[in-house]
C-alpha cells in the first residue's frame, strides 16, 4: 500500500517526530511469533467477551440495547477483550494470526463478537449491516468523538477478516470525517481508511 498519511510518534526526547508510514503489518509487532503465549485462554476470551468479572460485555451491550440507553454503551472500557487487536495496552488480550485463527473458528465467538460490533456501532447511530446511518436516530445515538475505539474496531475487523463489517465501518468513518483526520493524541489513525481484504 502506498504512503497515504502522517504518523506522530512521541520520542523519549522532548522532540516529536514526524514521519510518513502505510498500514501497519498485521500482527507486526510478534516478532515472528504466530501465538501469543501470554494469550488469556479461549473460555477467558469468551467469559470476557460476555462480561466476566463485573466488566463491560455483550450481556451489558444487550441490556443497553433493550433498555435503549444508547449513550451507556460508550461509558466504560472494554475494547481489549471485546474487539481484541495485535498492540493492545492489555496484552494477555492481544492476537496474533494462530489467536484469530483459533477464534475464528469459534462460531459462537464469532457470532458474539459481530453482535457487540453491531450494538456499538448502532449506539453511534450506524447501522453495521445495512452500512447506512440509522434514521431517524434513537435518543441518545450519535458519534461520540472517540477516534481511537473506531480505529482498534477497525483493525480488529481487519486482522479477523470480517470484510462486510470492516467495509461498513469505513464507512462510517468516511461519513463522520470525510478527510480523515482520526487521531489519538499525536498519533494519526487514517490507517483505518485503508485497510483492504483480503489482507497482503
Amino acid at each position: 500500500l502506498k504512503l497515504q498519511f502522517l504518523y506522530f510518534i512521541d520520542q523519549t526526547c522532548e522532540d516529536t517526530m514526524i514521519k510518513e508510514v502505510s498500514v501497519r503489518k498485521p500482527f507486526f509487532c510478534s516478532r515472528g511469533m504466530s501465538r501469543n503465549r501470554g494469550r488469556a485462554d479461549i473460555k477467558e476470551m469468551k467469559q470476557m467477551q460476555m462480561g466476566g468479572q463485573g466488566r463491560y460485555g455483550l450481556s451489558t451491550f444487550r441490556t443497553f440495547r433493550e433498555k435503549r440507553q444508547w449513550q451507556s454503551v460508550h461509558s466504560g472500557h472494554y475494547d481489549w477483550w471485546m474487539f481484541p487487536i495485535d498492540d493492545g495496552s492489555q496484552p494477555s488480550y492481544n492476537v496474533y494470526a494462530d489467536d484469530v485463527k483459533e477464534l475464528q473458528a469459534d462460531k459462537e465467538y464469532i457470532n458474539n463478537y459481530r453482535e457487540a460490533v453491531e450494538i456499538v456501532f448502532a449506539a453511534w447511530g450506524w447501522d453495521i449491516n445495512a452500512s447506512k446511518k440509522i434514521d431517524p436516530p434513537q435518543q441518545g445515538m450519535g458519534w461520540t468523538n472517540w477516534d481511537v475505539r473506531l480505529a482498534k474496531i477497525c483493525r480488529s475487523l481487519w486482522l479477523f477478516e470480517q470484510e462486510d463489517y470492516l467495509r461498513s465501518a469505513q464507512a462510517f468513518a468516511r461519513s463522520v470525517k470525510p478527510n480523515g483526520g482520526f487521531r489519538y493524541g499525536r498519533i494519526n489513525l487514517d490507517e483505518i481508511l485503508y485497510m483492504t481484504l483480503p489482507r497482503l
